[in-house]
């Protein structure tokens, strides 16, 4: 308390009003100072309005108390007041520094807040005006991927559709190239069946008209040997019975004249009584002849001359020979199947001929060529059993082994 000397006069009641800085800061007390008079006078009747307000609402009796002592009590309590609410004028200028202080500090305090704030507040503007961005940019992406994923599911099923299309109708320009290639096959294979029968009717002909030839040479043959009287034919040369001597055929007679005994191949007589004809060696000028056609790959001439020395000497010694070659002249010309048939009537007839090996293997090559490679490796097999040592066994074994 300070003494009686330093009072200055009463001093008023200190009014504390609160006001708002800012939205985000709390709100800080600011002190203010009223004039001392009218500051007073306010101030009086609220304290003493308490009192006014009792005294209203009290009853009849407790009106009826003595008005002094009313009055005595309200006295008391307006200076217990008045002695607790005043202060000097240097404890309200002392008041006032400091409020002046503190308002400063909370002034800086909602400075540096408010700039915190602010600081943040454009931070995060700024973050989420950069996330909005990369969001539209991440929706702009994607829907460029629905969109380009939707083109390419069309083009996909456009393309599929396309293939699918093409597919069909590959397939179908296949099966009607397969319709037709069945039906060329099937006119090919009649008429190779066709020819092989005419080929197969041929051959068995020229089969019966060598056997007739070699039937009726025959015949003339026993028939020289019994000595019964022959007719012979004029030719270019003649032998005459008995004396071995050629004359011209101008000159030869009929076996049925009168002027000698009938006109024969020379006849041998041995010490007994039985009689050996021989007949000259006819085959060896034909035979050469078809040789020199076969060398000259005249094949439809040379065959039909080989045909002719066997049918003059069917069971003479180059009668395998000459079967052989019959096959070779059907075989160079593309008839591998007439071909086989006289391949083996070497192969029967003559097994133990040397040209037996070579007719089994160009009989084996036929069947490949004919395309019947079951059969070729069954007569290569033969051919290795039975003439292991010839050079047409080790050709045999390469072709087995490439078949």
């Amino acid at each position: 308390m300070r003494g009686p000397g330093k009072r200055q006069g009463p001093a008023c009641a200190l009014q504390v009003e609160r006001k708002p800085v800012l939205s985000a800061v709390v709100a800080t007390p600011q002190v203010t100072v009223p004039r001392p008079g009218l500051a007073m006078a306010r101030w009086c009747r609220l304290r003493t309005l308490p009192l006014r307000v009792m005294f209203c609402t009290m009853s009849d009796d407790e009106r009826g108390m003595p008005m002094k002592m009313i009055r005595n009590l309200a006295i008391a309590g307006c200076s217990v007041l008045l002695l607790t609410q005043c202060a000097t004028q240097d404890e309200v200028r002392e008041l006032n520094y400091q409020i002046r202080a503190v308002n400063q500090k909370v002034e800086e305090v909602r400075t540096k807040a408010v700039g915190t704030i602010q600081k943040r507040q454009a931070s995060s503007v700024s973050k989420i005006d950069q996330v909005e961005e990369e969001t539209l940019r991440l929706k702009s992406r994607l829907e460029e991927s629905e969109h380009l994923a939707g083109q390419f599911r069309e083009k996909t099923g456009q393309d599929l559709a396309a293939l699918h299309k093409a597919v069909e109708q590959l397939r179908a320009e296949n099966e009607e190239k397969i319709r037709a290639l069945e039906q060329k096959v099937d006119q090919l294979s009649a008429a190779f069946t066709k020819v092989q029968q005419e080929r197969i009717r041929a051959a068995e002909e020229r089969a019966r008209e060598a056997a007739r030839r070699a039937e009726a040479a025959r015949k003339r043959v026993v028939v020289a040997a019994t000595g019964s009287p022959v007719k012979v034919r004029p030719e270019r040369r003649k032998v005459r019975v008995g004396s071995g001597k050629v004359v011209s055929a101008a000159a030869g007679t009929t076996a049925t004249g009168s002027s000698g005994p009938a006109p024969s191949p020379s006849v041998e007589k041995s010490q007994g009584s039985v009689q050996v004809v021989t007949t000259p060696d006819t085959t060896a000028g034909p035979f050469s002849r078809a040789m020199a056609l076969y060398k000259a790959k005249k094949y439809k001439d040379a065959y039909r001359m080989f045909e002719q020395v066997l049918a003059g000497n069917p069971k003479g010694a180059k009668a395998a020979e000459t079967l052989f070659y019959m096959g070779e002249c059907l075989y160079n010309q593309g008839e591998y199947d007439l071909a086989i048939l006289d391949y083996q009537k070497v192969i029967s007839n003559h097994a133990r001929d040397p040209h037996t090996p070579a007719a089994l293997l160009k009989q084996g090559m036929s069947f490949e060529k004919l395309t019947d490679h079951e059969t070729a490796k069954i007569i290569y097999k033969k051919l290795i059993k039975d003439y292991a040592g010839s050079p047409e066994a080790a050709t045999a074994r390469k072709r087995l082994e490439n078949l």
